[in-house]
């Protein structure tokens, strides 16, 4: 299932809103450095990844190695390279010997880990530290599922505001509607259904259109320099417009609530376009 990297040239934008919550003001935030290394790392990685494993890279992983006859239990923020498994934290991969998970040896010298995606956006600046910060403040038994969806969340957002839209559209054809993308582990099975991209699409929707609205209750004058960020949300409702499309392929011979739901956010979409941006 993996694909080649996606067409198209990187239109600067960093997934900086923590997903969903209140606009508070139309201000851009901090944009990374597109000229640098970590930036064009960062999405390389996003746009060539194999999808299957989009999901392995939003999940919560905590250390499993053993301290004091306990779990380290630290956040995961790397891969073991001898085995491609997230489950040391940087400091325990430097004592361990072997992967708690496939009992791979360690090698003891070169280079041991390389950052897990989301971790390697975050140093990018393509995802804000201070959302990473408030999805572990408000993690817990119960919605821990919550936080590996807004990781991911979090992977789409990147891929929208960086011209690589087409990559959830895959993940749609190639992982949500594959029968044979399947997983024993309940938080992938969950990231992998079509239920989770189409949240996403209405999150990103209401964040757009209350971004807009701020910007319309504006004076004119300071509406025009805005214009920006409307073309940027034109683009933006363009994509999700796009991913919805292939959503509701997969409804085609349905007259389930599903798909009642996805066209009623085209029609919404389509009429923000029309008569917003």
């Amino acid at each position: 299932m993996k694909r080649n990297q996606m067409n198209g040239r990187v239109s600067p934008s960093s997934s900086a809103d923590c997903g969903g919550g209140t606009v508070r003001s139309t201000a851009s935030p901090r944009q990374p450095n597109y000229s640098g290394r970590a930036v064009q790392e960062a999405l390389e990685h996003l746009a060539s990844i194999d999808l299957i494993e989009l999901c392995s890279e939003a999940k919560v992983e905590r250390c499993r190695a053993t301290r004091d006859l306990r779990s380290c239990g630290r956040y995961v923020q790397h891969v073991l390279n001898s085995c491609g498994h997230a489950s040391l934290c940087s400091e325990c991969s430097q004592r361990c010997d072997l992967c708690p998970i496939c009992r791979t040896p360690i090698p003891k010298t070169g280079i041991r880990l390389h950052p897990r995606l989301y971790y390697e956006c975050i140093e990018a600046g393509l995802i804000s530290k201070r959302c990473d910060e408030r999805f572990k403040e408000k993690e817990d038994l119960d919605n821990e599922l919550t936080a590996d969806v807004q990781r991911l969340y979090s992977l789409f957002d990147v891929a929208l505001g960086n011209n690589l839209v087409s990559l959830i559209c895959h993940y749609v054809t190639d992982i949500c509607m594959d029968e044979s993308a399947v997983s024993s582990d309940p938080v992938i099975a969950f990231l992998l259904d079509e239920v989770v991209v189409k949240d996403w699409c209405k999150r990103t929707f209401k964040k757009i259109t209350a971004e807009l609205e701020v910007i319309y209750n504006l004076e004119a004058e300071e509406m025009k320099t805005r214009l920006s960020l409307l073309l940027k949300f034109s683009v933006h409702l363009a994509g999700i417009s796009n991913v919805l499309e292939v959503l509701e392929s997969s409804f085609k011979d349905s007259l389930s609530a599903r798909l009642i739901d996805l066209q009623l956010l085209q029609e919404n979409i389509s009429k923000a376009k029309q008569h917003g941006v």
